[in-house]
């Protein structure tokens, strides 16, 4: 991996709303015309102590990449990358049907015929 750093001087404003339970970081660079980086959005981890020092760690997005083994009416099994059978099923309480029986029958179904 071959790394970068750029150093960019400026003011950074940090907005807190403790009711609302959220932070807002913006940087203002001293020189905005000068292009010094490229633009990025990306999620991670931010770390700001009491001294004002702010990081920023960014967190590779992880892709689901299962393999859909079969469809029953309420989800899916699949198989997941790590070797797993993973059986995903979704019933919402306004539908009115019997949640227990649904999700066995649904279940039984998914496995019907899958021998491993």
């Amino acid at each position: 991996m071959k790394l970068k750093s750029v150093f960019v001087s400026g003011e950074a404003v940090f907005t807190s709303d403790r009711e609302k339970k959220q932070e807002y970081v913006q940087f203002l660079p001293d020189d905005p015309e000068t292009i010094r980086v490229e633009g990025w959005r990306h999620e991670g981890m931010a770390q700001m102590l009491r001294n004002g020092t702010f990081d920023f760690i960014s967190r590779p997005r992880i892709r689901a990449r299962s393999v859909l083994l079969k469809k029953v009416a309420h989800g899916r099994l699949s198989a997941t990358r790590d070797g797993a059978i993973q059986l995903t099923l979704k019933i919402f309480k306004s539908e009115g049907i019997a949640m227990r029986q649904t999700f066995l029958r649904e279940a039984l179904e998914a496995l019907d015929g899958f021998n491993q």
